[in-house]
């Protein structure tokens, strides 16, 4: 479960809900379709079947009755094979797909057994030359890390293999269904886990324009990240803004704070978006926060402000003062990591100070929260509200081009004016810095 590596936290909840019942019935056992399989391996509708039991069986057992080495009673790797052979006989037919891709883009696989009643295992996805390997280990919650980016990250290494065998199938498939969305869905979520943003964005859009609204709705995340990764800030504001006005949207996945922090990345101040959904239930408590606020105001902070000390020329009183303000932002253990226009801030007195490598390490900060996982999860923990992301791009851009790294300068720029070019008028003076040094740019 994706939502487990990237929250953390949510880990105890997801094994609660996982967790079997002794009044249920294990998921079913596959060995009805392998055997049907054994007796002809051309039947599709056996391969398709195995297919979707394997990648929904969770099912753990104990070789020999030994529980301290539980393995998966349903192997990936046999229904990838028939999954396979399905589609080369023949192509066209879809049901062999969606299982197919299930195990491709898997990054996690989770285990429980209704033996034990343990529901606390995951596995990493490895490819192994043609095979796919998912060994479950003990999920040990409260260990000072994250157990399932740890597996997330294994899965990664070998992940590459996987995603290209997708994309490639997908496109066979394109091939004999042109007007089918989903190929270009699994084709453009290929290429975006490829780093092909350009090309996952074209697929994305054409799956979009061929499908329906519901496919619309699910494929908005992959859509949208494919659009800001390519700097294409029109299209971005269109797709969030056709989700933000379908009544059918899943406000679990994008929710009010979402949408304003997409917003604020787009070039767009709309605080509206924190009281425009589900407004009615948080009424009574934003009244008693208010309330709260108004009878014990927060203390002034009289200190001066790192800007305050350098005009005054005090370079050591604002590097304290800086320090502090570091020391404020600084990851901490077991604390999801989060940006913000203070990072910003920090970046901007570094320099000030003549601190370039401690500028770098602050903008770095941002690039790693955007780019360390996918958008959906990543947006969250950015700070929303007004736009600052086009700030910190154009101060990179500065950086690069003052240290003669001119395609990172022009990158940097060029998303401040892809991204913000069709933003808010308080975003322009922004917008026109970058476009400007960005001509500068073109002309040298």
């Amino acid at each position: 479960m994706r939502a487990w590596h990237v929250f953390g936290l949510t880990a105890v909840s997801a094994v609660v809900a996982l967790q079997p019942s002794m009044s249920q019935r294990p998921p079913q056992a596959c060995d009805q379709f392998e055997a049907a399989l054994r007796t002809n391996p051309n039947d599709l509708d056996a391969a398709a079947s195995l297919g979707r039991c394997a990648v929904r069986d969770y099912e753990m057992i104990a070789p020999g009755g030994d529980s301290s080495r539980l393995i998966f009673r349903s192997s990936w790797s046999t229904a990838l094979r028939a999954l396979r052979h399905a589609v080369q006989i023949d192509p066209s037919y879809s049901n062999t797909y969606r299982p197919l891709f299930r195990i491709l883009f898997a990054e996690t696989r989770d285990g429980c057994s209704f033996v034990t009643g343990d529901c606390r295992h995951v596995a990493a996805v490895l490819r192994d030359g043609d095979t796919i390997v998912t060994v479950p280990r003990l999920v040990v919650l409260n260990s000072g890390s994250d157990p399932y980016a740890v597996v997330v990250q294994q899965s990664q290494t070998t992940r590459r293999e996987n995603l290209i065998e997708a994309r490639d199938i997908a496109r066979r498939w394109a091939a004999v269904a042109p007007n089918d969305p989903r190929p270009h869905e699994y084709i453009g979520r290929a290429l975006l886990g490829l780093g092909d943003a350009a090309g996952a964005a074209n697929e994305l859009e054409l799956a979009a324009a061929l499908g329906t609204v519901e496919s619309r709705r699910a494929l908005f995340w992959d859509r949208i990240e494919a659009l800001i990764k390519t700097d294409r800030g029109d299209d971005a504001r269109r797709v969030l803004d056709e989700a933000v006005a379908d009544p059918g949207r899943d406000t679990t996945l994008l929710g009010r704070y979402t949408v304003t922090g997409l917003n604020a990345l787009l070039g767009r101040n709309r605080p509206n978006a924190l009281t425009a959904l589900d407004s009615v239930r948080f009424r009574p408590l934003w009244a008693r926060r208010d309330s709260t606020l108004r009878a014990n105001p927060p203390r002034r902070d009289t200190s001066r402000s790192v800007t305050e000390l350098l005009a005054a020329g005090d370079t050591a009183g604002a590097r304290r003062a800086l320090a502090r303000v570091d020391s404020s932002i600084a990851p901490r253990a077991n604390v999801i990591t989060s940006a913000g226009d203070l990072t910003v801030y920090s970046a901007q007195q570094h320099l000030a100070l003549g601190d370039t490598a401690g500028a770098l390490a602050r903008l770095e900060d941002i690039e790693r929260v955007l780019n360390s996982r996918q958008l959906r999860f990543a947006v969250t923990r950015l700070d929303g509200g007004r736009p600052w992301l086009g700030h910190a791009w154009l101060l990179a851009g500065d950086i690069a081009a003052a240290r003669g790294q001119t395609a990172e300068a022009r990158k940097m720029y060029s998303r401040v004016v892809g991204l913000w070019g069709g933003g808010d008028p308080e975003v322009r003076p922004v917008v026109d810095q970058a476009r400007a040094r960005l001509d500068s740019l073109t002309r040298r």
